[in-house]
């Protein structure tokens, strides 16, 4: 699907019959892109690429004070964090449970992998015992915030990974919901790359702009990257930027729910929910069975996410939505709450 269709089916959307289904098993701003995100999508980029990707890249370093030097675009997150793992010629380092870990293992089957857990709050600590077992010569990725657990990376931790490896992929896709970043530690330390996108927080999930933060020692990562950023997709993030305080404003919107979210989960005796700095609410189904909890939700309309991942059997994660949408979750919990219990 191509990224200006994408944006007619946004505006048509918006138009048209609302979907009754409630989606809180997404991870994106629910609030959907700025205006003239959709405008730029939708016309296509009225400058050549090369002045646009010149004017991008100085917009990112006006918005996130990185120097232009130091940032490489990338057609995707996924698609950058595969690429570098798959040459990396030495053991890689993966953070379980998170998406990042799942696409290691399916990216570089047969390769030396270490995996070091890491948990909700206290137990997502990189602390010095795990840092002592990871190889010189390792490669560590990992998320912050990560999915499905909502944890992020300490610079504590960030800075003991790259003293105890040769390079560390920092994966803040979901950055912009947790207002903090390791990004000062990639201009700091020559062997950090952060790495961000505007795919979740924007609000356009079809709009794959990815960039990096790394030093000139680190540019070899991304000689051989995948295929170019679109130009559409770089003219809606440009847009994005250009109206940052309206974005803004919902990923604030999206931080109080979550924080609403949270404090409400707390009173259900069979719902344990984990701090969050991500889009999402994880928590972890007790007395009842999560498939029970799940299908009662579903029955009202709403769907949230079961993770697959080893461990999670009994977690659920749930989405920040809408005021509307959180206000359903909240109606539906407290009419399932008795029939699940009793």
């Amino acid at each position: 699907m191509s990224l200006r269709s994408s944006a007619s089916r946004i505006s048509a959307k918006r138009g048209n019959a609302f979907d009754p289904t409630i989606r809180l098993d997404l991870t994106q701003n629910p609030y959907g892109p700025c205006p003239a995100a959709i405008e730029a999508l939708e016309s296509g980029p009225e400058i050549p690429s090369e002045s646009l990707i010149a004017t991008f890249r100085r917009r990112l370093n006006e918005v996130y004070r990185v120097p232009v030097g130091s940032i490489h675009l990338l057609g995707s997150v996924d698609g950058a964090i595969r690429g570098i793992v798959c040459r990396h010629p030495g053991p890689l380092v993966a953070f379980p449970p998170a998406a990042t870990a799942n696409l290691i293992a399916e990216s570089c089957r047969g390769s030396d992998t270490i995996s070091i857990t890491r948990g909700p709050g206290c137990d997502a600590v990189v602390g010095p015992d795990f840092a002592s077992d990871i190889p010189e010569n390792g490669l560590a990725v990992v998320e912050s915030p990560s999915n499905p657990l909502g944890s992020i990376v300490s610079p504590a931790d960030a800075v003991r990974l790259s003293r105890a490896c040769t390079c560390v992929v920092v994966d803040e896709r979901f950055a912009e919901f947790s207002e903090f970043s390791l990004l000062p530690l990639a201009l700091e330390l020559d062997n950090v790359v952060v790495v961000r996108s505007f795919e979740s927080w924007a609000g356009v999930p079809e709009m794959s702009c990815a960039w990096a933060v790394a030093s000139p020692r680190l540019v070899h990562l991304f000689e051989q990257a995948q295929p170019a950023v679109e130009p559409e997709a770089i003219a809606g993030a440009m847009a994005t930027l250009q109206d940052l305080a309206s974005v803004a404003a919902t990923l604030k919107l999206v931080r109080e729910e979550r924080s609403r979210l949270y404090r409400f989960l707390r009173r259900f005796s069979f719902l344990e929910p984990l701090p969050s700095w991500a889009p999402f609410i994880t928590a972890r189904v007790t007395i009842v069975s999560r498939q029970d909890l799940i299908e009662g939700l579903v029955k009202r309309g709403i769907r949230v996410h079961a993770p697959l991942e080893p461990g999670l059997e009994n977690y659920v994660r749930i989405g920040i939505g809408s005021r509307t949408a959180m206000d359903s979750l909240r109606a539906a919990l407290l009419e399932l709450g008795p029939e699940l219990v009793g």
